[in-house]
């Protein structure tokens, strides 16, 4: 019999089974435990233990570079199929291979490493989401008087600080998720939802809300907001998105079709900032509107 875990992301159901260790997905990666739900009919699909090989050529699309990990990490595509492949250099462990041909099952190999199958399954999830206008895009996300907001930049630039100075100095907020949360477009408006990667932090929050601006955040010797045109809105989002998935043709008109949704809908500011709390109040004011403090 087969292993067989569901689970509900961003209001979708995602079953994943076969030939591998439920408790990794349970209990041994944090996260996933919080999102785990009945059974019941499946939108999406990952199959552990197929059969799959890795073909003989294809062509790569992003090489992924891990920090703290010395994993290899391809995204690439052959003969109308997309390949996601790991493979620790130390071959300590063997590798995990992902294939994805279009619909709603991704096959892989056997995964029992609980570092590989954590970024395997976030690529598995943003391949099977993107042709329902959702992503998992990279940010930290608050949320005030049940409205989110994201906030987006390069690594270092200040978003879980930014988010965690609004939580200290702004009341009714706190934190949904500080890595990678959902964005999703829902008979035209936006809507933020928790995920089960959360980088470093553990807010695994299974929640939705309305998505009320989105903060491009750049470091600064003094706090300036400002709301962003069309073009400058698009360009703001498009970095956090997926790259990998921005390599290819097909993925990118689906993401690209999504954001121009979020754009439309949502203002986007870009916020030059200090690390300070009059820069929490001053992207407060800008999105919510001037009040005493």
């Amino acid at each position: 019999m087969q292993n067989r875990i569901s689970f509900s992301l961003a209001g979708h159901h995602l079953d994943v089974y076969g030939n591998m260790e439920p408790r990794l997905l349970h209990y041994g990666i944090p996260g996933f435990a919080t999102f785990i739900t009945a059974g019941s009919d499946k939108e999406w699909s990952v199959v552990f233990g197929s059969s799959i090989e890795k073909p003989a050529q294809w062509d790569v699309l992003y090489n992924f570079v891990f920090a703290e990990n010395d994993i290899d990490s391809v995204f690439a595509r052959s003969e109308g199929a997309y390949y996601f492949y790991m493979e620790p250099r130390d071959k300590s462990i063997a590798p995990l291979l992902m294939r994805y041909a279009g619909g709603d099952v991704v096959e892989a190999t056997v995964g029992n490493d609980v570092t590989m199958l954590r970024f395997a399954m976030w690529m598995a999830v943003n391949m099977l989401a993107a042709k329902s206008k959702l992503t998992l895009i990279h940010s930290s996300v608050l949320v005030h008087e049940n409205k989110a907001v994201l906030c987006l930049g390069e690594s270092g630039t200040g978003k879980s600080t930014h988010t965690r100075l609004w939580m200290e100095h702004i009341p009714n907020t706190h934190r949904l998720n500080d890595d990678s949360p959902f964005l999703a477009v829902e008979d035209g408006k936006a809507y933020i939802y928790g995920s089960p990667w959360s980088g470093k932090s553990d807010y695994f929050i299974r929640e939705r809300y309305p998505l009320a601006a989105v903060l491009r955040l750049s470091q600064a010797p003094s706090n300036k907001v400002r709301r962003l045109g069309v073009l400058e809105a698009f360009s703001a989002l498009q970095p956090s998105c997926p790259p990998a998935l921005a390599q290819d043709e097909a993925f990118q008109d689906l993401i690209v079709d999504m954001l121009s949704d979020v754009v439309s809908c949502t203002p986007v500011f870009h916020l030059a900032c200090l690390p300070d709390a009059a820069a929490a109040w001053t992207s407060h004011d800008a999105i919510f509107g001037s009040c005493k403090h």
